[in-house]
């Protein structure tokens, strides 16, 4: 039903999630794209209902995604759907992410924060009963994970956004190791083979490509790769299993994106890594490798 009117949606569970890009330079290509949207979901509302099943209109969020500049020039005021009228909002939540309208992540990272340091607070209370493995059991649980979750959205974030998840893994260190607030917090972070937030998310970006090349991740994020095809006559190792890195105009957000901070990213790595036979082999190479890039060893 979806693919007669959009070409992209996502489906978890019972969310659906359905997106339309248009250039909001003109009041038509406007007018198209909200049209597309009330179509669409019109159809969906009559599949269901023919298959006794109800969408629940008031639960419908409709959020308009742009820079500064570009949503300045959009007069959407609202979408129906159904009996209901929609009127966009600030933000919204998908699977745990809180989006805003323009994709800073500033409401979600001040959620994470929020949510980490809460649970730090209780593993502190408790610190003096358990050991440093059973410590570090409960902070991966409680805390990294929420650092970790999904952040491959958080590449080419301003430092200041980084430097709060960053408070947070420091904090999280200085309750494993039992340290000091004010103590120099490098050698801790060494000391536990912690990758700081910046390199987690390099991380997780070249975990999804490694896993995208080797047909384990969905078509939605292979089809954004494209192997570069190397002269046969080139027999230099490091020229071997690259990707094209797409040309882009826009750094606030085209940088950001998948498309072109996998393929980027990717071909700085040393081929041994990129050649890696096996996920358990690549991660434990590609970690290594950016410890010492982040730690200057």
């Amino acid at each position: 039903v979806i693919d007669k009117h959009l070409p992209n949606a996502h489906t978890y569970a019972d969310d659906t999630l359905i997106y339309h890009s248009f250039r909001p330079d003109t009041s038509l290509s406007q007018d198209a794209a909200l049209k597309s949207i009330e179509n669409c979901v019109a159809d969906i509302r009559a599949w269901m209902l023919s298959n006794r099943l109800l969408i629940n209109d008031s639960k419908t969020e409709f959020i308009i995604i742009g820079s500064k500049q570009q949503m300045s020039k959009i007069n959407i005021n609202e979408i129906t759907v159904g009996k209901s009228t929609i009127e966009p909002v600030e933000v919204v939540q998908s699977l745990g992410m809180w989006f805003d309208s323009h994709m800073s992540m500033d409401i979600h990272i001040g959620k994470v924060c929020s949510k980490a340091f809460r649970s730090l607070y209780n593993i502190r209370q408790i610190r003096k009963f358990l050991s440093e493995d059973t410590t570090k059991i409960f902070v991966h649980a409680f805390v990294t994970s929420h650092l970790d979750y999904c952040n491959s959205l958080f590449y080419c974030f301003p430092q200041s956004q980084y430097d709060r998840l960053q408070r947070v893994l420091n904090a999280a260190a200085r309750v494993v190791c039992l340290i000091p607030k004010f103590d120099h917090i490098t050698p801790v972070l060494i000391g536990l083979h912690w990758l700081p937030v910046r390199y987690r998310v390099i991380f997780k970006i070249l975990l999804l490509v490694y896993k995208a090349l080797h047909a384990n991740a969905p078509p939605y994020i292979s089809d954004l790769l494209t192997p570069k095809h190397i002269g046969c006559y080139s027999h230099r190792s490091n020229e071997h299993n690259l990707l094209i890195v797409p040309k882009t105009m826009r750094k606030t957000f085209d940088d950001r994106a998948f498309a072109k901070a996998g393929p980027f990213l990717w071909n700085e790595l040393p081929a041994d890594i990129r050649e890696a036979s096996t996920v358990e082999t690549f991660k434990s190479r590609l970690k290594t490798f950016l410890f010492r890039k982040a730690f200057y060893l």
